[in-house]
């Protein structure tokens, strides 16, 4: 599952909550739970036969499942996940008749039958009804609206982690796999999809057609798939895997981009993982909407909502490009980590998600290493380290209970410190060791379930490097290590740095000692030489040259590096002369420790200062990022005024050398600075930028040109930022006459980015009318609250019960506490704590305690750095 870039700073997570309570007689004839919550022992499913009939217009469905199992614990209970089903009827191919029990709290199903089943195969045929959700959960509706303004809808399915059960009567873990075959029964002029290819298909009175699927490999539930609609395909081949992109009638032209990436992506992965890709077929499914997440990759027909996967030339950007064709890296390498070896409990669901992230990027950097992807990825590394300083954080392998902490696994931590530390690891080991190692764990582990020891164990066997203890200092306990440069000495031509390990924190809880064994590599600045060294506690490195000496080359460790007085002057006066990778570490780092007070604040400014003109993209974006980030942090605050125009003077200059214009032969990432220095200076109120958004916006009305793809969204970023009324109004009409989705959300934004109060509540308002797809409104309320906090914050507290009712699963525990992630005011984290106290379930608890970290974290900023940046600022400007 790909993460919603839209909504995870407001939003993510899940509501849905099961408890283990299982009473009567079959507590003694099943294995005694522990306090993970599973359905018992004793009883494995084998397969499934389900029938759906949809009702699109009910907003319900008719289902028949025949559910064959093995009884290997004798048992008179038969218990299954079920949720939002009513049941009809139920008979056990021996003819005995159940007795049914619904439990809507715990979300399962009881079959009692008279006499105990003994040990054996078994088949149980139940007739029931479901529900079909507007919300991206279980089978959910997709509308939309055609070119001529006609309303359509696409019905999909989305199942992870726990919505199969909104399905079908199912057991609903990721460790009891089994084969599903499904039909569905839709209108004649439909076109239906699952994991597998069409076996036949015939007409059914009424105008109607019934399409039966081949049956699915051996899987876990929640990457069944079913879609529905007014659909068409457009296909390719590799080998003999049929490709397709699917999408509604008319767009399939907009997925040709991302059917060629899958064209280069998939054999690719073939080769890496050393087992071809299993299934006969595989789709791309593109649904008009928007959830808690970007994309999902149930086995042979994948689910991305449309702006991840359709690439309109008129419409999308660079940045659309790139993300598409990551993205799908992403959910490719899941048919391999996640659906051809799966994680047998939530408490692995990064050996998914981080291996699948660390992929995507592999799979780029081979393909399009001009985009670095690498450096790019340096970024979510980033974040997950500002999350991992705090006391709120969790080990990449944590413990899961329930189904409600399994959906808020799905976080920065699981994503990109997984990755992270999967590329360090692959850098301790060695490329072509790791690379052997998870050929042996794919080969062995094929269409069965693991733990994260078993990747350890292929690992060291291929490579014959003892990687378990390293992996386990970084895997099974939370926190980001610290690399103090305590002294540098250089004898005889080689320089000797002394070494002390420790622990970066932001808060008391996250000081805390802890020690790792950490794989620490460096180099003096212009040698290709690398020393490393196995550092706890306190050690040293030998490097060979003399001069300024730059640790964890390239950034491919997890973990900070402070450097004493001396090495760290080196550095800045050397900086121009860095790799962009370890230019990038050096601010990453020195804004961190600054912002904690573990070093001098205006170490990062300095080293901003010192920035070449022709510094790579990626460096001069990292500065664009920072003087965002302190602009919110000095909103209403004393030197408010200064800081402004220095972050204007600070990236003007970078905008003017690179113009408005795309250069013939421009990098790529040319192209992402461009578009985040003009949104930066908007926001800035920077009078120049915001007049020439405006004045192109106002051509492009005759002149397409005036506002290419390439600039779009960040032109109409600028021009939904100073809007008045009138220009509002104009940005709301246009929208509505959007042509299709990507379009219409294109103005949805530009609408969100007011910086006027009246207009902003005018747009929340609006968001969440009839005239905005539900699915859509939550993210643009969160973009709205981004800008205006105390007003979003207050219109979320005053409409809670409108908005909860469009969230999905993933969004429902994290969304109130992500609006209120928005404040920088230690007394907002009060509220948001009694808040969550007198209206949340417990399971928000990490949402909210994110949520309050990061609230008292940035208000620590604010008291205690920022007087010294304005007085930097104040020498500087003399």
């Amino acid at each position: 599952m790909m993460l919603s870039t839209a909504l995870r700073t407001a939003a993510s997570a899940l509501a849905l909550t099961m408890a283990l309570s299982f009473a009567g007689t079959a507590l003694a004839q099943v294995q005694a739970p522990s306090s993970r919550e599973v359905l018992p022992q004793g009883i494995e499913p084998l397969g499934y036969a389900l029938s759906i009939q949809p009702n699109a217009a009910q907003l319900s469905f008719g289902g028949q499942a025949r559910i064959e199992f093995e009884v290997s614990t004798p048992t008179s209970v038969l218990s299954l996940n079920a949720a939002d089903l009513s049941i009809r009827s139920a008979i056990l191919d021996t003819g005995a008749v159940p007795i049914v029990s619904l439990d809507p709290a715990l979300e399962r199903v009881s079959f009692t039958f008279a006499q105990p089943l003994a040990a054996g195969t078994y088949a149980l045929t139940v007739a029931y009804t479901g529900k079909i959700n507007e919300t991206a959960n279980g089978l959910f509706t997709a509308p939309y609206k055609t070119a001529d303004g006609q309303a359509r809808t696409m019905l999909v399915t989305q199942f992870e982690p726990g919505d199969a059960r909104r399905f079908a009567p199912i057991w609903d873990e990721p460790g009891r796999k089994a084969v599903f075959t499904l039909d569905v029964t839709i209108p004649g002029d439909q076109f239906a999809m699952s994991n597998m290819p069409v076996a036949s298909e015939s007409p059914v009175a009424g105008g109607a057609k019934r399409v039966w699927f081949e049956p699915s490999p051996k899987m876990s539930s929640y990457l069944l798939f079913l879609g529905v609609g007014e659909l068409e395909r457009l296909s390719g081949q590799v080998g003999q895997t049929q490709l397709g992109i699917v999408t509604k009638a008319g767009d399939k032209e907009k997925g040709s981009y991302a059917l060629e990436a899958t064209k280069q992506i998939l054999p690719f992965y073939n080769d890496y993982f050393g087992t071809a890709y299993p299934l006969p077929k595989l789709d791309q499914v593109a649904v008009p909407g928007a959830g808690g997440f970007g994309a999902m990759e149930n086995w042979g027909a994948i689910l991305y909502f449309e702006p991840v996967l359709l690439f309109d030339p008129k419409l999308s950007a660079e940045a659309d490009r790139q993300r598409i064709f990551t993205v799908v890296g992403h959910e490719v390498a899941h048919q391999w980590f996640g659906n051809l070896v799966t994680m047998s409990w939530w408490d692995d669901l990064w050996l998914n998600e981080g291996f699948a992230s660390w992929m995507e990027t592999k799979a780029t950097d081979h393909f399009r290493p001009e985009w670095k992807p690498w450096l790019q990825s340096l970024g979510g590394q980033e974040g997950a380290m500002s999350l991992d300083a705090r006391a709120s954080t969790h080990p990449i392998v944590q413990k899961v209970d329930n189904l409600a902490q399994a959906n808020q696994a799905f976080d920065t931590i699981t994503y990109q410190k997984g990755e992270a530390v999967i590329r360090m690891i692959e850098a301790f080991v060695g490329e072509t060791g790791f690379r052997d190692g998870v050929r042996g764990y794919m080969a062995k582990h094929a269409y069965d379930n693991t733990v994260t020891e078993d990747l350890w164990t292929a690992l060291e066997a291929a490579s014959g490097t003892p990687v378990k203890a390293i992996a386990a200092d970084f895997t099974l306990q939370s926190g980001v290590p610290l690399i103090s440069v305590d002294s540098a000495r250089c004898v005889a031509g080689k320089t000797t740095l002394a070494l002390t390990q420790g622990r970066f924190g932001t808060d008391a809880v996250s000081r805390a000692p802890r020690a790792w064994r950490v794989p620490v590599t460096a180099g003096v600045v212009g040698s290709a030489g690398v020393g490393k060294a196995l550092v706890t506690g306190k050690g040293s490195l030998e490097v060979d040259g003399c001069g300024p000496v730059i640790v964890n080359k390239d950034r491919a460790g997890y973990y900070r590096v402070k450097y004493d007085a001396a090495s760290y002057s080196g550095l800045r006066d050397s900086f121009g002369k860095l790799d962009p990778a370890d230019q990038l570490a050096l601010l990453y780092d020195s804004w961190a420790l600054g912002a904690s007070g573990d070093a001098p604040i205006v170490r990062y400014l300095e080293l901003a200062k010192r920035t070449p003109a022709n510094a790579d993209p990626l460096v001069q974006r990292q500065i664009v990022g920072v003087m965002e980030r302190l602009r919110g942090l000095y909103s209403g605050q004393a030197g408010e005024a200064a800081f402004t125009a220095y972050g204007v003077e600070t990236l003007k200059p970078m905008l003017i050398r690179i113009g408005w214009n795309i250069g013939a032969g421009e990098a790529a990432n040319v192209s992402l600075l461009r578009s985040g220095l003009i949104g930066a200076l908007a926001r800035l109120g920077d009078a120049e930028t915001i007049a020439e958004a405006r004045r192109r916006f106002a051509l492009a009305q005759t002149d397409a040109s005036a506002m290419p793809p390439a600039l779009r969204g960040a032109i109409l970023g600028a021009v939904g930022r100073a809007a008045d009324q009138t220009a509002w109004d104009g940005l709301k009409a246009k929208a509505v006459a959007a042509k299709s989705p990507l379009e219409q959300r294109q103005f949805l934004n530009a609408m969100a980015a007011t910086k006027d109060p009246a207009l902003a509540k005018q747009s929340l308002d609006y968001f969440l009318s009839d005239a905005v797809p539900k699915q859509l409104g939550p993210g643009l309320i969160a973009g709205v609250t981004g800008n205006h906090s105390d007003l979003g914050w207050n219109f979320y507290l005053a409409r809670r019960a409108e908005i909860d009712a469009r969230l999905d699963p993933l969004q429902k525990l994290e969304y109130g506490p992500g609006l209120a992630g928005a404040f920088s005011d230690a007394k907002k984290a009060q509220e948001l704590q009694a808040f969550a106290k007198a209206n949340l379930p417990a399971d928000a608890k990490k949402s909210v305690d994110e949520a309050v970290a990061g609230i008292l974290y940035d208000a620590q900023i604010r008291s205690q750095r920022l007087t010294a940046v304005t007085r930097w600022l104040q020498t500087t400007s003399q």
